[in-house]
């Protein structure tokens, strides 16, 4: 607790300052730091009227100079919500800095608006969640001005999860490191406990029904509702992206659902459709490499259509190590099943693989021209030879785990793999037009035996079968899930 209000007392000192040049703006600033401070007592439907001010700002000059204050703002007014007592809050905070987020990539709010939906993925008890948008301030914003509070954040999630050496060791690392003496104060306090008490840890399922978590009987401190973010009037600096040695740290993911919206993929008998497949396999393999320490990120995480061409722009934006377009496959010989995996290759390819491309880069957004020098780019960078190697185990990893027929592993020029430089495979997990497989796909159990799979063949190429990766500074990346975004 005594962390959050030192958390909330530096918020304070950085409260919107009225910067912005539209009237509105200004008059909804000043009513927001009245209600921030104290000055002026708050009700939920202040906080309401505040965020539809906030939005007319934006919907009036979506590009405007005060443009990702008034939705950094709003997405705050969401969290004061929460002290007010709105149930729906959390979710809806969590979608306006979402789309600060996507937005504005370049704002100096985006650290911020991470920690800030962590905190609310917390409070609403999604811990894999909060974990993600921690583990993001951690790796890319680490000079920032929140890194110390959401690594602390993330200290007490591996704590309540059972992880609790790597907590002891960010906790041992803000004290070593940390400037803000709340935190280090914060930090020493529950790193004690952690090293003189025994922690017995139980199986408990979180999520859903069938995942299966590790818990601390004993926590930290109970969480309190997370206090709102106060508009920063001076941008956090953001570092330059963190040096990667591939097959040492790989701690970047990005998961690929293929299809989506009103693109359907393959289609089996009755509605049964290949978006919703591999939009389930996708998510619980984000499970699993979460669980297993990975920052993990989807292109989609709804039935939402994107582009072929803004899902690798996706892997590229958010620095992927690796990239995995999960598939179902589909054919007129309902006979067909079993399970193929393809990495990218500019050589040729048999018809049926030529085929499958085809159909999957159907409405890709790239010209011949840009398909041309992307293909150039490739051959240069020679990523075609570790995109081999990692779909052989991840081929071989899921035809033992599942008994399917073993398709192999094919190359071919799928549009989704092109625009990356990371090895990149796509995964054609089953036939959704043959009955007998079709039915086995959509069912959660034979899902999650594909998600394990393939994050066993994930770590067999990294070498790290044994044990998650960690980053090279020793803080533990075990990183999650989401940032829905562009497919």
């Amino acid at each position: 607790m005594k962390i959050w209000c030192a958390c909330l007392l530096f918020l304070l000192g950085v409260v919107l300052s009225g910067c912005g040049t539209l009237s509105g703006y200004k008059a909804a600033s000043q009513r927001h730091r009245a209600y921030v401070t104290g000055k002026k007592q708050a009700t939920a439907a202040d906080w309401g009227a505040l965020i539809s001010e906030f939005q007319q700002v934006i919907d009036t000059d979506p590009q405007g100079p005060s443009a990702d204050d008034a939705q950094y703002a709003l997405a705050s007014s969401w969290v004061w919500r929460i002290k007010a007592g709105d149930t729906e809050a959390p979710k809806q905070a969590i979608g306006a800095f979402q789309k600060l987020i996507r937005n504005y990539p370049h704002s100096g709010y985006v650290p911020h608006a991470h920690y800030w939906s962590g905190r609310c993925y917390a409070h609403i008890g999604e811990d894999y969640r909060s974990i993600t948008q921690y583990q993001i301030v951690e790796s890319r914003y680490a000079g920032s001005k929140i890194a110390g509070a959401s690594q602390l954040e993330l200290a007490r999630v591996y704590v309540r999860q059972g992880y609790i050496t790597r907590a002891e060791v960010l906790y041992a690392t803000l004290i070593e490191s940390s400037r803000d003496q709340g935190i280090v104060v914060a930090a020493t306090e529950e790193l004690r406990p952690l090293k003189t008490q025994p922690f017995k840890i139980q199986q408990k399922p979180i999520g859903s029904s069938r995942e299966r978590t590790i818990q601390a009987q004993k926590q930290s401190e109970p969480q309190s509702k997370p206090p709102s973010p106060l508009l920063d009037t001076k941008k956090p600096s953001v570092p330059d992206s963190l040096t990667r040695e591939f097959g040492l740290t790989a701690k970047t993911i990005v998961i690929d659902p293929g299809h989506g919206g009103k693109d359907p993929g393959a289609l089996g008998s009755g509605t049964l459709q290949e978006k919703a497949i591999v939009l389930g396999i996708s998510k619980k393999l984000r499970e699993v490499l979460t669980r297993r320490g990975y920052t993990v990120l989807m292109t989609r995480d709804t039935n939402r259509y994107i582009p072929l061409k803004q899902r690798t722009a996706f892997a590229t934006q958010h620095k992927a190590d690796l990239f995995l377009s999960i598939h179902a496959n589909g054919s007129e010989n309902r006979k067909a099943k079993g399970i193929e995996t393809y990495y990218l290759s500019v050589t040729s390819m048999d018809s049926a693989s030529e085929a499958l491309a085809a159909r999957e880069n159907a409405d890709s957004g790239y010209s011949i021209q840009e398909l041309e020098a992307l293909l150039k780019g490739i051959i240069q960078k020679s990523k075609s030879e570790d995109s081999k190697q990692l779909a052989r185990h991840v081929q071989q990893a899921l035809v033992q785990a599942t008994g399917a027929i073993d398709r192999g592993v094919k190359h071919a020029r799928f549009v989704v793999l092109i625009g990356t430089n990371v090895p990149a495979i796509l995964i054609e997990a089953g036939f959704v037009s043959n009955p007998t497989e079709g039915h086995k796909l959509t069912t959660p159990a034979y899902q999650h035996k594909i998600a394990t799979a393939i994050a066993q063949g994930i770590e067999t190429f990294l070498g790290k079968t044994e044990k998650p990766p960690l980053a090279k500074s020793g803080n533990p990346p075990l990183a999650t899930t989401q940032i829905e975004r562009n497919r």
